[in-house]
């Protein structure tokens, strides 16, 4: 049964943020009377989360290497700083009026963005309206609660509605507006996790499947067919097709049983499709971030056969939350970020989808400029990166901040001000993904707060 048979696409996007708005907003999507604008579904699209978990050092990922603001660089992070000679350069189209390196590690990204399939967004962070450090000081302007909390804001940076606990995420809200549409294959979530869990996936009326390592997961018990003979998965499926031609109206048996063919039928569709297309030749490296992009990549490469024009894709690597050996654990950490996102765009090219899958990266927070002993703390806005054949890239977007310890763009204690919003940053991608402009206001309640709708990196 369809249960989104008498609901409009906007009627889904707005119970599903309708928690989130004031009175205000909820008469202006009340008394809407738009006409709906379908999603552009046309030729192929994908949309690759990275989400970076525990809070990314982005202030150690893009560096000022021009002496004047690098030596305010090194007087604000001490004993964090990165060598100004170990920094990778890279040349900027867009220029600030300095010069900018990536972290030693990442040459990957470095050939990636000199070659402009990477774009830097710079100072990110959860809004509710445009802020200054004076209005955080004075709570002036209504501000996104419990800042600088781990799960808090990575639920905020995942939802991009930062004034309210929400259950769904906005790449899972693009999958309720597909499936209200009628789009969609009933065979296969749109969203595919490879990373367990996430609340960026999970819509109203839509769910996400999630793959393991090496493809679908498959029953153990029934994965072994050749376990003596068969015998074990001839009893198997005898029971199976019992309980599934039984109706004694045990509703828990029952959908138990219609859970069970529903894992089975997914696993073998998804396994299938996989070994039916070609392999790729392009090199992965063998860390778990590097696993996960890999399977996202032959998942596009299956897409036909999974009979998908729209995917979402989200991916997680952890261990972020550096407040000890930061230097050596957070090197560690981007070399596997940079080597893994490398040979995932290279796989792209390798199939001939380049211009059609778009990678982001975000993070529950940036870290403080200050250094706590060996660490840093939680802080605020960050840089994030976008890569893909599509990007306009060579660029860094926003404004770069002041790196000045309570200089202009510090909030306190090292804690920078973000100057983009998550709801800019993330309605530029759903709008390259195919969301009519018409609906980004309810994709994104608190877009509507910023002048700049559409950040143009993509």
């Amino acid at each position: 049964m369809n249960i989104l048979k008498n609901v409009s696409r906007r009627d889904v996007l707005r119970f599903g943020v309708q928690s989130a708005a004031s009175s205000t907003m909820l008469a202006t999507l009340g008394t809407c009377q738009r006409a709906m604008a379908a999603v552009d579904t046309s030729g192929y699209k994908a949309l690759v989360c990275v989400f970076l978990y525990g809070g990314n050092d982005g202030f150690n990922v893009i560096v000022p290497r021009s002496n004047a603001a690098y030596n305010t660089y090194v007087a604000s992070r001490r004993n964090l700083a990165l060598s100004q000679n170990s920094l990778l350069p890279i040349n900027p189209l867009s220029v600030d009026g300095n010069q900018y390196g990536l972290h030693p590690t990442c040459g990957g990204l470095q050939s990636l963005f000199e070659s402009g399939r990477m774009a830097v967004m710079a100072n990110v962070g959860t809004l509710i309206q445009p802020t200054t450090p004076a209005q955080f000081r004075a709570t002036s302007v209504p501000l996104p609660p419990n800042l600088f909390s781990h799960s808090d804001q990575a639920q905020q940076w995942q939802t991009s509605i930062p004034n309210s606990v929400q259950p769904q995420g906005w790449g899972g809200r693009i999958a309720d507006l597909l499936n209200a549409q009628g789009y969609g294959n009933p065979q296969l979530a749109t969203n595919i996790s490879l990373n367990g869990s996430n609340i960026w996936q999970g819509g109203r009326n839509t769910i996400f499947y999630t793959l393991g390592e090496s493809g679908a997961p498959v029953l153990t018990d029934y994965q072994y067919s050749g376990y003596r003979n068969g015998a074990r998965k001839a009893s198997f499926d005898r029971l199976l097709q019992q309980a599934t031609a039984s109706s004694d109206g045990n509703l828990h048996f029952n959908e138990f049983t219609r859970t069970v063919n529903r894992t089975i039928e997914s696993s073998q569709y998804v396994n299938n499709a996989l070994s039916a297309s070609p392999a790729l030749t392009t090199a992965f490296p063998s860390s778990n971030i590097g696993n996960q992009l890999k399977l996202a990549a032959r998942m596009i490469g299956a897409r036909t056969r999974l009979g998908l024009s729209r995917q979402l894709f989200f991916i997680g690597l952890g261990g972020f939350d550096q407040h000890d050996d930061h230097l050596n654990v957070h090197g560690q950490l981007m070399s596997q970020l940079s080597a893994g996102l490398k040979s995932f765009y290279d796989a792209t090219v390798e199939l001939g989808i380049q211009n059609s899958v778009t990678a982001f990266t975000g993070s529950d927070f940036g870290r403080t400029l200050t250094t706590n002993g060996n660490g840093s703390d939680h802080g605020w806005g960050g840089h994030h990166l976008v890569i893909g054949g599509a990007v306009q890239g060579r660029r860094i977007y926003g404004q770069m901040p002041d790196l000045t310890l309570n200089g202009p763009n510090d909030a306190g204690s090292g804690r920078i001000v973000p100057t983009t919003s998550t709801d800019q940053y993330a309605a530029t991608l759903a709008r390259w993904f195919g969301a009519a402009d018409s609906d980004l206001d309810l994709l994104f309640p608190n877009l509507r707060n910023f002048s700049q709708r559409n950040l143009g990196f993509v």
